[in-house]
């Protein structure tokens, strides 16, 4: 079966071969902004990605197919933060200008807000700035911490743009039987972005954005200019404390991933593009990474992901060079709780839990290593210019054996938000996401925010 697949691979690629140089002549790679002038930088949110055809099956990532993917991920992550008036309306100036001004992603709404209850709201909203994040989430999404080598869990954040929050309200589904009335008539669909279209009357649109963001504290040891930082009001609940107390605790927050979800109209968009950026400084690339289009194999990691072997001079985040013995890629073996004192991250015995030992199992496709390259020149003197985008990903082919979603690259995780799952059959943004319900259990267009309604 495998064998049938690899011919159909590089038939695919055959048949690539015009397109891509098609695209490449485009000039599209240095597309800065959407809009003319394309050699700046703006805040203009990209509605769709149109330089895509449907009519080729990518079962490889191949430089012309995905430039224009990479490209359309790096203008939303310069436009979602860009420096905003408290509307969410983009300021004049540069994206690294006006630090006291929110960024426009901080007037989506949070998905406690639409889901309540809002436990971080009720018990530590009140006295927070513009700019302050609030943080109610302490886990990933398989439950388990990150901790970083000062003994800090990572924490996090999760939004939805208007186009999302509005139509979740329009349509009463932020609640148990509204969502059930709407799945009864048809199936949940988020409202797609679209580039106007010349000649036809038809306007534009922007499109559905979901985000979730990965937060790392930093303390007066850390290299905080380094990172995108917001002051950060953290509830952690009385379960997860120390003390057993319910805590507030302001703190400095920096940026360590992100990840932009957006349905568009082209792009195959009926299944959302998907984006997610790190911080250079998280980990470094396994001894045995795989490059994304090498994943034909029974076991894709046996015995796991190997820490590198040469020497490390660079301070990772999320990875000590001094501990050989350490395993990699496992979770916290204790059950933790949260101190008041740093290092915040404790079993209940008040002692301190290890950080974490993370290396990339998936190396980064090289044109998309270069796309980041081109970009943080673009955005030398921010603190944009020490982030990178992991990958793009997008439904490019058909359903398959080998690829169980469609989904190009066939593996995409992101270190700080889905850390233990990079060798996990379902460690891909399409194939997690197809999975997400309502609270009935209706297919939810692949947000799990929905399965929240009460």
């Amino acid at each position: 079966m495998h064998q049938i697949y690899r011919i159909s691979i590089v038939l695919s690629v055959l048949l690539l071969a015009n397109h891509a140089s098609m695209a490449l002549e485009r000039g599209f790679i240095e597309k800065f902004c959407i809009s003319p002038p394309h050699d700046t930088l703006c805040s203009q949110l990209p509605f769709d990605q149109a330089d895509f055809s449907s009519d080729f099956n990518y079962m490889l990532i191949e430089k012309g197919a995905q430039d224009p993917f990479d490209v359309f991920s790096w203008q939303a992550m310069v436009a979602l933060n860009w420096p905003a008036n408290v509307g969410g309306v983009p300021i004049s100036g540069r994206i690294g200008s006006a630090p006291d001004n929110p960024r426009v992603w901080q007037s989506f709404t949070r998905r406690d807000t639409l889901f309540p209850p809002d436990p971080a709201m009720q018990a530590c909203g009140s006295s927070l700035s513009e700019i302050t994040v609030l943080i109610g989430d302490l886990v990933q999404s398989d439950r388990n911490i990150l901790v970083d080598r000062d003994g800090n869990p990572v924490v996090y954040s999760t939004y939805a743009n208007p186009v999302v929050a509005d139509f979740i309200r329009a349509n009463d589904l932020n609640n148990v039987a509204g969502q059930d009335r709407f799945t009864d008539i048809k199936p949940i669909g988020f409202p797609q972005g679209r580039l106007a279209e010349n000649g036809t009357g038809n306007a534009a649109a922007a499109p559905s954005v979901t985000l979730k963001m990965a937060w790392r504290i930093l303390d007066k040891d850390s290299n905080v200019g380094r990172y995108f930082t917001r002051p950060g009001k953290i509830h952690i609940p009385a379960a997860r404390s120390l003390n057993g107390k319910p805590v507030c605790q302001f703190m400095t927050l920096g940026l360590v991933g992100i990840h932009i979800a957006m349905r568009t109209l082209s792009g195959h968009g009926n299944e959302w593009i998907w984006s997610t950026f790190e911080h250079v400084d998280n980990a470094p690339v396994a001894e045995n990474a795989r490059d994304v289009n090498s994943i034909y194999a029974e076991e894709l990691f046996p015995g796991g992901c190997a820490a590198p072997t040469k020497a490390i001079s660079k301070q990772y985040s999320f990875f000590d060079p001094n501990c050989a013995s350490c395993r990699t890629n496992v979770p916290p073996a204790e059950t933790w709780t949260w101190a008041m004192t740093a290092p915040h991250a404790r079993n209940h015995d008040g002692n301190k839990i290890p950080g974490s030992q993370i290396v990339r199992c998936w190396d980064i496709f090289g044109s998309t290593a270069a796309v980041n390259d081109i970009w943080a020149d673009k955005l030398k003197g921010t603190v944009w210019a020490n982030y990178m985008l992991i990958s793009t990903q997008w439904r490019a082919t058909d359903k398959s054996p080998l690829f169980e979603n469609g989904e190009l690259p066939r593996y995409l995780t992101n270190l700080t938000l889905e850390s233990f799952q990079q060798t996990a059959n379902n460690g891909t943004c399409l194939g997690c996401h197809t999975t997400a319900r309502t609270a009935s259990s209706a297919p939810a267009d692949f947000v799990f925010m929905m399965q929240r309604a009460k």
